[in-house]
């Protein structure tokens, strides 16, 4: 007999409006800034889309949380295209874990302090291209080189897998609403961008590192979303488009019909068949699923 999987070969997107849903389609998923408080000591706002592979039948709780309707994209086809960037949550138990990611950025920072130690002084008028990055700095000496280039090396490698390590990472359970919840049951994935990523032309992607920062950011920014980033796809890599009730799948089928793009490309007659076919609603998922 054949195991069944307790996972879906479907990432899910959650979220409580069918305007949304539309926008979506129309645009592709924006990414948007989460805060993620990940001990007592710190708080950091990273820049991500969420998802899940919860099987839609157990999946009462998780849309009663995060909106009733939903996007399901092939899991297939965002490893294939997005790997490097996306993967399931780690969930721990211990802040041993977070505090060993977060000695990473110190080590990265004592590295950073040789390299300002050895620009004291020197005009900012060099700079290099390292595997097909392009860098500015500071005119060296012919023995200064091997210390700067190994310095910036490991610098630039320790924040990479520090910042990769905590982008993936969440308490084992933590408080939502007053309550205490086990977010390990959410079975999350996260699409991160990582920080000092290009987004715009002469504009880095930036992390928040303290609760405040984070939350000086929301008050005074009018949009929560980083301008221009977005995962795209196309209809063949929608598995479902979700509602609420029956009686909503005659609303989303009409907005469908004027639809006249999917992440900024011309949809066709079958293409928009296809989307078509995949519009399932909650009440039904509840009922025979």
């Amino acid at each position: 007999m054949q195991k069944k999987n307790s996972h879906t070969s479907t990432l899910f997107h959650y979220t409580n409006k069918q305007s949304v849903i539309l926008s979506i389609l129309k645009e592709g998923i924006k990414f948007g800034f989460c805060k993620e408080i990940l001990s007592d000591k710190h708080c950091v706002g990273i820049p991500m889309i969420s998802f899940c592979d919860i099987p839609i039948g157990n999946s009462a709780e998780h849309s009663h949380k995060y909106g009733r309707y939903a996007i399901g994209l092939s899991k297939e086809y965002i490893l294939n295209n997005y790997s490097e960037g996306i993967g399931p949550v780690n969930y721990y138990t211990s802040e041993h874990f977070i505090d060993a990611a977060f000695k990473l950025l110190e080590e990265e920072k004592a590295y950073r302090d040789v390299l300002e130690k050895m620009s004291e002084g020197k005009k900012k008028d060099s700079s290099m291209t390292i595997n097909g990055m392009y860098y500015e700095g500071f005119p060296l000496s012919k023995s200064e080189i091997p210390f700067a280039l190994n310095a910036f090396l490991k610098s630039d490698n320790y924040h990479r897998a520090a910042t990769r390590a905590i982008g993936l990472m969440k308490r084992y359970q933590s408080e939502y609403k007053g309550k205490m919840q086990v977010n390990y049951d959410e079975c999350e994935w996260r699409m991160v961008i990582p920080e000092y990523a290009d987004i715009a032309e002469n504009k880095k992607c930036r992390w928040f590192w303290t609760e405040e920062e984070y939350d000086r950011w929301r008050k005074t920014s009018p949009n929560k979303f980083l301008d221009n980033m977005t995962l795209s796809f196309t209809p063949s890599d929608i598995n479902y488009l979700i509602v609420p009730t029956n009686k909503q799948i005659p609303s989303i089928i009409k907005a469908l019909s004027h639809l006249k793009e999917v992440c900024g490309n011309p949809i066709s007659t079958e293409e928009r068949s296809q989307l078509y076919s995949r519009v399932i609603s909650f009440e039904q998922i509840k009922s025979d699923f």
